[in-house]
């Protein structure tokens, strides 16, 4: 007999109670303010969230009004480390392999979402911190785990004073309204799809920065 698959929307024991502590601590530091809230999909809904990155905080800016516990991609370093790989387990972190295509890992991220769970990503590839985010920075990944798992896009945005996430800071995060599948344009799923489509993301994604960036 097969082992019965894992609900993909069950958070880890430990998820709920971790998330509600660093977000005491993080009100206190870094003054989170959302937008956009209400363009958050229910909980019963298969997605994928997609940002700009300037810092390993992000995933909990990501995490912090989602109605489920995300599964994200990281790099498989941070697995290396005891304490990060403690926190990476409770998030519900797939670790990556960095310069080659991880097919492992970019399978267990598509099933995460064909089987009803919300992917977050950081299509940058690496921490940006500094700069203001730009559409040639974006990579194809987000595209091409769209195309395979048929999934939404919510476009979301992280704002702070110079790009650069201290102590005591207002950090803004924006979300957009969410990006239909069928928005996205694939057709023979081929990578010049999976490029346009992650372009269509970025663009999206930078439309949300406030009118005082543009």
């Amino acid at each position: 007999m097969s082992k019965k698959a894992k609900n993909p929307n069950k958070k880890h024991p430990l998820y709920a109670v971790a998330l509600f502590l660093i977000k005491i601590v993080y009100t206190i530091i870094y003054r989170p303010h959302f937008h956009g809230t209400e363009n958050i999909p229910g909980k019963d809904k298969a997605y994928i969230v997609c940002s700009n990155h300037i810092s390993a905080n992000d995933v909990i800016f990501m995490a912090w009004k989602l109605p489920c516990q995300p599964h994200y991609v990281a790099k498989e370093e941070i697995m290396k480390n005891p304490f990060l790989r403690f926190f990476a387990n409770i998030f519900g972190v797939i670790p990556i392999k960095r310069g080659g295509a991880d097919i492992s890992a970019i399978r267990k991220a598509i099933d995460a979402v064909k089987n009803g769970g919300v992917l977050g990503i950081f299509p940058q590839g690496t921490r940006r911190k500094g700069a203001k985010p730009t559409v040639a920075q974006f990579r194809s990944g987000v595209g091409m785990m769209a195309a395979h798992a048929k999934a939404d896009v919510l476009p979301m945005y992280i704002k702070t004073k110079d790009y650069r996430i201290k102590w005591f800071r207002r950090v803004d995060v924006y979300f957009g309204e969410v990006i239909k599948y069928e928005e996205l344009g694939f057709k023979e799923n081929k990578f010049s799809e999976f490029n346009e489509a992650s372009k269509y993301v970025a663009e999206k994604i930078i439309a949300l920065c406030p009118d005082d960036e543009k």
